[in-house]
């Protein structure tokens, strides 16, 4: 959230992920701000996407609305979820050596592509590199398509696990399994954030090819 915006607001968010679900008169009395006021921070938490309202039946008559963080504004407070794929990542090394881990994690970017086929149904050609791309950066990894003299390359400029990943460079196998996976071509990563490159960039053999005109 932008630094203008951590006023009231931020502390109506934190209420909520303090609570799990709070109702308006709940985030009156705990923030000190009258019920109108709080209605109207709501409303546009609400039009963010940070806020959700869902109704809570408690005995008979109508149900109160109470609110509840979106999965966007939850996102705006820490997860913990690194030291828990870490601790994952060392169990199995640890337990299955590394060979085996690598194979899992070959498969779990087979997985993640499986997800997403549907969307590349027939496409072909940039039209694929695209959608691709749009994928990814769903994933977070803010990527960019270059064309160059070699062919087309894919440009990944974050990293959503790099954290991790310095840790556990295996990691890297998924991301490169993915990307060959949804392009349903082998590429050649020639630039690479764990060997000192500013991002890392997929370059496939040869341009995908385009879709042939119908006749």
């Amino acid at each position: 959230m932008r630094a203008v915006e951590k006023g009231t607001r931020w502390r109506i968010l934190e209420e909520v992920h303090r609570r799990g679900r709070a109702s308006v008169a709940d985030l009156a009395r705990s923030t000190g701000v009258n019920p109108a006021t709080v209605h109207h921070h709501l409303a546009r938490l609400e039009r963010e996407g940070l806020i959700l309202t869902e109704p809570l039946r408690q005995g008979p008559g109508r149900p109160r609305l109470v609110c509840v963080l979106s999965e966007q504004g939850r996102g705006l407070f820490p997860q913990g979820y690194r030291w828990l794929a870490e601790e994952i990542l060392e169990t199995l090394r640890t337990l299955e050596g590394p060979g085996r881990l690598d194979r899992v994690l070959r498969r779990m970017g087979d997985r993640l592509a499986a997800r997403f086929r549907s969307r590349l149904g027939d496409l072909v050609g940039e039209e694929r590199l695209a959608q691709v791309a749009a994928i990814l950066g769903e994933m977070g990894f803010e990527p960019s398509l270059q064309r160059t003299r070699r062919g087309l390359s894919l440009c990944n400029r974050n990293c959503p696990v790099w954290g991790t990943a310095q840790k556990y460079p295996q990691l890297c196998l998924v991301e490169h399994r993915l990307v060959d996976a949804l392009l349903e071509a082998q590429t050649r990563r020639t630039e690479y954030r764990l060997g000192g490159a500013p991002v890392c960039t997929y370059l496939a053999a040869k341009a995908p090819p385009a879709r042939a005109a119908s006749v």
